[in-house]
């Protein structure tokens, strides 16, 4: 009886309005309970994702008496997009209302997108005018002039939507709209930084065709309360998602830079250029910004400090931009190859191909300190193709044979870090053991089965595949070979992991032979484990790849990238050869 009318209760509901805010404790509360006074008639329900704050937004939320269904959830800070997806995960309602904590709500909000959807909207926008009680500042004062400029353009006989007009601050769909687009892009936000997510879902929206309509009488007036700290904050990075979207979407990457005024000239020929020199860059940021900033405390706002203020916006916008591997038009991408992330027995044979998790961690955040970009199999695919530049400093991670500890060991350390992988799977032997080299005297080791690939690709995982049971593939012809390279692809397909487009040969061996079949098998790029950078003049079935082993650590794993691991070939090709004379 219970389960009965809880569903038909739910069924009544029909909008879910879904808040997500991050210490701001005062603001929410006053914009939750200005929801009390809608007059629409149907029923809503409003949940709060609290991001991670620790000012007492739970508590007070939770002790609030309102007319209508109130849900606070709480996560760690994950950043905005995360606590969209999460608060649409326990949505009731047959439409998803996104509004920002800052948004307080005309009483005819929702009566407006109702009226939306019943001439046939799928999408619906509203009016974000500046509320009349918020702080008087030469920042509010240009979000008012903004709204007003987007009211006159939205209503316009001409209007058209741009990548800056989709904004999350009002914005409501239906679920199933919702639903097929997959949720916000939880990177743009990742660590709970500031920019694009909402850029990203709209030009989603835009492509995939859904009727977005814009209601000027849909208003949530913002109470917008920025510092000026805070803004120049948030242009370092929107700076840094700037770069994402154009990593995302090479197509759009011009369209969004000029918007954001790259073409200005003291960006084109001053900004822009001195982010190439990061010290000097550095040095006029931080007067700049020391200026300004004094002149704002001390209340000395003109005309000149205003402009002052935007060249200090742009000089943390650029230098964002610059952060994040700039313009995505690099010409090379360096590949890693890792193996177990495990520290495997003295003596066994394997020790060197097994790196600890808390070196593998080290690693990491020597590299991202470093500079380097992560890219995907995506933006690699793309750049193979000519479809895209690369950011600079790029880094493929890659992993071999698909070891269990991948799952417990890796996949966290990179999901916290935002940084996407690929993983080459041995298919006749998942949920296994490293037969290959068992059958050498060496120690066995777990291989991730069917249900642990899956999860690693719900964590930006690539499955590539590795052959069937890891032979050596040049020393096999005929019907062996197509069978361990086509039926590596097929297995992993039939197990529901995809069709491979990417290909690592065992041990890196690859001959003439091999690749014509890797070729036919329809992969796309496929790497040895020979040194060097990946470009794009090269043939996309012989890439590079340089291996990362157990004693690479500190300044030694950075030269191995420096020099694309051509140093450290040619001193192990040395010592190989002093080696062989002395042993002769």
């Amino acid at each position: 009886m219970y389960k009965k009318d809880q569903s038909a209760y739910e069924l009544q509901i029909l909008f879910s309005i879904i808040i997500p805010t991050y210490q701001r404790r005062d603001l929410v509360l006053r914009m939750v309970r200005a929801l009390a006074y809608q007059e629409f008639a149907g029923k809503f329900e409003v949940i709060v994702v609290v991001d991670g704050s620790t000012d007492g937004t739970v508590e007070y939320l939770k002790a609030l008496a309102v007319p209508f269904s109130l849900t606070v959830l709480e996560q760690q800070n994950q950043g905005a997009a995360m606590a969209r997806n999460n608060g649409a995960s326990v949505a009731r309602g047959g439409i998803l209302l996104f509004l920002d904590d800052d948004m307080e709500a005309h009483p005819r909000m929702l009566t407006e997108h109702h009226l939306s959807y019943g001439e046939g909207a799928q999408v619906v926008l509203g009016h974000l005018p500046l509320h009349h009680e918020a702080p008087r500042t030469f920042l509010s004062n240009g979000i008012e002039s903004w709204a007003a400029d987007r009211l006159q353009q939205l209503t316009s006989s001409q209007a058209e939507l741009t990548l800056h007009d989709l904004l999350t601050g009002q914005i409501s769909m239906r679920r199933e709209v919702f639903d097929e687009l997959g949720g916000f892009d939880s990177v743009f936000t990742h660590g709970g930084s500031f920019g694009n997510e909402d850029v990203d879902f709209g030009y989603r929206l835009l492509m995939k065709g859904y009727k977005v309509v814009f209601n000027p009488n849909a208003i949530s007036w913002q109470y917008y309360d920025v510092q000026p700290r805070d803004y120049l904050r948030k242009l370092y990075q929107c700076g840094q998602a700037d770069v994402l979207f154009a990593r995302k979407y090479p197509q759009q990457a011009e369209t969004l830079f000029v918007l954001n005024g790259s073409r200005r000239k003291l960006n084109r020929y001053f900004w822009r250029p001195i982010q190439s020199l990061p010290f000097l860059a550095s040095f006029f940021t931080r007067l700049l910004s020391g200026l300004t900033l004094n002149l704002l405390d001390r209340e000395v706002v003109n005309g000149l400090t205003i402009r002052l203020f935007r060249e200090t916006g742009s000089a943390y916008y650029w230098q964002g931009v610059n952060e994040k591997g700039g313009f995505p038009n690099s010409k090379s991408v360096t590949v890693l190859a890792y193996h177990a992330i495990s520290d495997l027995p003295h003596g066994s044979g394997l020790e060197a191909y097994g790196v600890p998790p808390n070196q593998f961690q080290r690693q990491l955040d020597e590299l991202i300190e470093a500079g380097y970009q992560f890219v995907d199999a995506d933006e690699l695919l793309r750049f193979l193709s000519g479809r895209a530049g690369l950011p600079h400093r790029a880094l493929l991670l890659t992993f071999d044979d698909g070891y269990a500890d991948l799952l417990t060991a890796a996949s966290p350390a990179l999901a916290e870090r935002a940084i996407p992988a690929v993983v080459f799977a041995v298919s006749n032997l998942l949920g296994k053991t490293n037969e290959w080299d068992a059958a050498k005297g060496m120690p066995r080791l777990p291989l991730l089965d069917v249900d642990g690939l899956k999860q690693l690709s719900q964590n930006r995982f690539e499955i590539g595949a590795h052959s069937r049971t890891h032979q050596c593939l040049t020393r096999i012809t005929g019907e062996e070979l197509c069978a361990e390279i086509n039926g590596s692809v097929s297995e992993l397909e039939s197990n529901g992991l995809g069709r491979p487009r990417l290909f690592a040969y065992p041990y890196g061996e690859v001959n003439e032979a091999v690749r014509q079949v890797v070729e036919h098998a329809g992969i796309q790029a496929a790497f040895t484990v020979r040194p060097g950078r990946v470009r794009r003049s090269q043939n996309c079935l012989l890439l590079p790849r340089i291996e990362v082993l157990k004693g690479d650590v500190g300044w030694k794993l950075r030269l191995k990238i420096k020099t694309a691991g051509h140093l450290f070939a040619s001193v192990g090709s040395v010592k190989s050869l002093i080696s062989k004379y002395l042993g002769g």
